[in-house]
């Protein structure tokens, strides 16, 4: 898979790869008659063997399987989209995801009818989507040869289209909306200490500390300096999540300690490697001077490699090996 460079990619990943998230997410914005169709609950992760690697300049496709009310089961493949520009000949490439999804659906011995597959293509780019959702839009118009042309239709679900009161949802999810739908907009700064202070509803649990570390990572790492830069985040940031409980006191306060300024110079917010340090306390105990010295100098790419080891690790050389 091609590694996700953009933090507006490792964002949406991170957020939109939690199944629960996924679910109600597309259950919300769907259109309606799509939506009753699913039945969310079975919601899945599909296989990555699914996704055509050669596509590279999406690499944050997520596909899901899903079963029909009716019986039987799909796929919702999810495409995202964070350009400046739009993506004209983007219909094109969702046909080809199609058509690799379905050759190695066959190629793992199912047999009759295809499933069905609905694209979802989610927008949150400065300028307006002017592309047709229909892949037949994009090909010659012989009136005699439409017939010969498939439709192929797929959802768009464009983020700046919506007002702030329908951008709804749990936690996680309604901060991920607004987030998405400000980082590129100059009234971001506006709108910060509303969609963090959504997050104190957040539960003082694991989980919730690693969405609030995702968060504050993107927005000091997607938002450019002129939208918000490191003295407003971290004021606002301490300003709002301070009274918000243990959790987000802890941060805020990590903040105070190392300042927020070293971990955007470094593309690592200090709380995420506070939360890395957290977990490795709770595994193996203290934590010896040699880790600590390869926490501070870690780039956010080993970090996320730790963190993936750091909940099976049988030994704690075992995180930090190569």
């Amino acid at each position: 898979m091609t590694a996700l460079s953009s933090p507006h990619d490792r964002f949406f990943k991170a957020v939109f790869g939690r199944t629960e998230v996924a679910a109600e997410f597309l259950a919300r914005y769907l259109p309606p008659a799509v939506a009753t169709a699913l039945d969310w609950e079975t919601l899945r992760a599909g296989k990555d063997s699914f996704l055509d690697p050669g596509l590279a300049q999406h690499p944050t496709d997520l596909l899901y399987e899903v079963d029909l009310r009716g019986g039987g089961a799909g796929y919702v493949h999810v495409l995202f989209e964070h350009k400046s520009y739009v993506e004209s000949r983007i219909g094109l490439d969702l046909l080809r995801y199609r058509v690799r999804i379905w050759e190695q659906w066959l190629n793992t011995g199912h047999s009759g009818r295809l499933p069905v597959i609905i694209p979802v293509v989610v927008y949150h780019g400065a300028k307006a989507w002017r592309v047709s959702r229909r892949f037949a839009d994009e090909v010659a118009d012989v009136p005699a040869l439409r017939e010969c042309i498939p439709d192929c239709v797929y959802y768009l679900i464009d983020l700046s289209r919506y007002r702030d009161e329908e951008l709804r949802g749990a936690v996680m999810l309604q901060t991920a909306l607004l987030t998405l739908k400000y980082i590129f907009r100059d009234d971001l700064r506006e709108r910060l200490p509303e969609i963090l202070g959504l997050l104190r509803e957040l539960e003082q649990s694991s989980s919730g500390l690693d969405y609030v570390v995702t968060l504050l990572r993107y927005l000091a790492q997607g938002a450019s300096t002129e939208r918000l830069d490191a003295d407003e985040l971290r004021r606002v940031a301490t300003a709002v999540l301070s009274g918000g409980g243990e959790l987000m006191m802890t941060i805020a306060e990590q903040w105070e300690q190392q300042g927020i300024e070293k971990g955007i110079e470094k593309g690592i917010p200090a709380g995420e490697v506070l939360l890395l340090r957290r977990l490795l306390i709770r595994r193996f105990g203290p934590i010896p001077g040699w880790v600590e010295t390869k926490l501070a100098g870690a780039e956010p790419a080993q970090l996320e490699v730790w963190g993936e080891r750091v909940l099976d690790a049988p030994l704690l050389e075992a995180v930090f090996g190569e």
